[in-house]
Formats: C-alpha cells, sequence, structure tokens
C-alpha cells in the first residue's frame, strides 16, 4: 500500500495512513477497534501496530512511537512511499450491552491508540464515555482533540506532572472510579489498554468493585496469525495474536503471566 497521509501526533508519535477502496471485494476487510495489522518496511522488519481509525472513505490509521530499527525505518518514509500490510487480525472490543450505562476508556502513552478508534464507535452507539489518559510527559499525549470532542468527561495524567495529575493512569482510574456509587458500577464497562502493569493495577481495581474490564495486551509477534507461539500466555496457552489481543475479565482471571511475564524472541519467559 502506499502511505497516503502522515500526521505528527507529538514528539516521536506519528500516524500513519493508507487506503483500501470499500468496494475491492478480494482486498477490504472491515476492521475493529482492538484489532490490529503487521506493517512491513521494506527491507527492514515487519511490526504488528494497533489501527487507530478507518473512515468511510477506506482510509485505515495506525499510530507509530519511534522505538527501534523498524519504526525508525518507518518514521523516514514519506507520502507515496509503500509499505506492507497484512490484517486486520485478532480480536477487537466487544460493545458493551443496552444496561450500559458509562464506558470508561483508560489508555497509557500509544495504548490510547486502539481507544481512539472505539471511542468514535462508542459515540454512535451514544455511550457517555470517560476518558482517562497517561503519557510520560505533556508531548506525549496523543489525540487530545479528537478524544476532548468526543468524551463526556476527560482526565489526564503525566509521569512528571507536566499536564494534568501528576500519576500513573491506573492511579487516576482508581481516584475517579472511587467516586461512583457502588449501584452505578453495576452500570459500567471498562476498556484499557498501554503498559501492562498499568492494565493489571487498572483490572485489580475493576475486580474488587466487580466492574467488567476489556484489556488489549501486547506480546512479541512474529508472524500475527498463531503460527510462531511467541505471544503465548501460560498457563492456559492462548495466543495473543489470535485469541485476543484483547480479553475480558473471565479470560484476565485465568492468566497467571499477565501483568508478571512477556516472552523474548527465543520464546523465553521474562520478567515485564
Amino acid at each position: 500500500m502506499r502511505i497516503k497521509k502522515v500526521v505528527n501526533e507529538c514528539t516521536n508519535i506519528k500516524t500513519f495512513s493508507f487506503n483500501i477502496p470499500k468496494d475491492n471485494k478480494y482486498m477490504y476487510k472491515e476492521p475493529k477497534p482492538g484489532q490490529f495489522i503487521m506493517v512491513w518496511v521494506p527491507g527492514i522488519d515487519e511490526v504488528p501496530m494497533s489501527i487507530s481509525g478507518c473512515d468511510d472513505m477506506g482510509d485505515w490509521n495506525f499510530t507509530v512511537k519511534n522505538v527501534g530499527e523498524c519504526t525508525n525505518a518507518l518514521f523516514n518514509l514519506n507520502i507515496n512511499d509503500f509499505i506492507g500490510i497484512r490484517g486486520p487480525y485478532g480480536t477487537s472490543f466487544s460493545l458493551p450491552s443496552k444496561k450500559i450505562e458509562k464506558a470508561f476508556l483508560v489508555g497509557g502513552g500509544t495504548g490510547i491508540a486502539p481507544l481512539n478508534f472505539l471511542a468514535r464507535i462508542l459515540i454512535d452507539e451514544k455511550i457517555k464515555i470517560v476518558l482517562i489518559e497517561g503519557a510520560k510527559v505533556i508531548d506525549e499525549l496523543i489525540f487530545y482533540n479528537d478524544l476532548n470532542n468526543q468524551s463526556s468527561e476527560t482526565f489526564y495524567c503525566t509521569d512528571d506532572g507536566s499536564y494534568g495529575e501528576k500519576a500513573l493512569a491506573s492511579k487516576t482510574f482508581e481516584e475517579v472510579i472511587n467516586k461512583e456509587s457502588i449501584e452505578k458500577h453495576k452500570n459500567v464497562v471498562v476498556y484499557t489498554c498501554g503498559p501492562e502493569k498499568m492494565m493489571y493495577k487498572v483490572f485489580k481495581i475493576c475486580e474488587l468493585k466487580k466492574i467488567q474490564v476489556q484489556a488489549s495486551l501486547e506480546r512479541m509477534m512474529r508472524c500475527g496469525c498463531g503460527i510462531c507461539g511467541l505471544c503465548s500466555v501460560d498457563p492456559i496457552g492462548l495466543l495473543v495474536c489470535k485469541d485476543g489481543p484483547v480479553f475480558d475479565s473471565k479470560t484476565l482471571r485465568e492468566m497467571d503471566d499477565f501483568g508478571k511475564y512477556k516472552r523474548d524472541m527465543t520464546g523465553r519467559k521474562i520478567p515485564l
């Protein structure tokens, strides 16, 4: 695919767009929020990327932080340069039932990307959105205007206190949810994506308060379609690329690795 558009979101983070005509029945498959694509930079490498948006014209977006060889090569590409795309792969965020009145979106870093896609779907479903976005510094807060316009309430936090509360997104979420009455917890759902330790804390808070949660996990992926096994999660053996990346509360409870371990390129488990 040719790169159609590049947006500099903030320091070291860009959003890339490409177009797949929706009338091309051989190529087009409607993506859902939470799914990912495998992005190939010719001559360099292929890496998984969350889909951060898709519109009615067939424009797909993915949002990238420059953190390594492949993403650095991607950052050096321009409009009309070619990239390889496979996907969409994996599971998506499930829309809440009709009894749900409010959805909390808790994102950290570029983990806010799939939540940005989800927010647009929730707006169409007339679900009230409470956004909690965390970043290391103010310059790494992304989709600020879009998410402000889509959310009923917004809370921002940074590691250094340069914007919003000086805290992790999980801590801000705990403070906000504690202000909700226990009765209202029954009509709430939480969607989270970002650093896994942050998501694990969000999950434990939700478990304590009996709130359903959906978390999008990140693991090493070479294939993206269930072959290499590098994204397997103990002890249940689920594959993040195929059975995830989005998992609900029931499945998260069964994962010993969640919030604790991932695998390296050799498949060896290493602490998060």
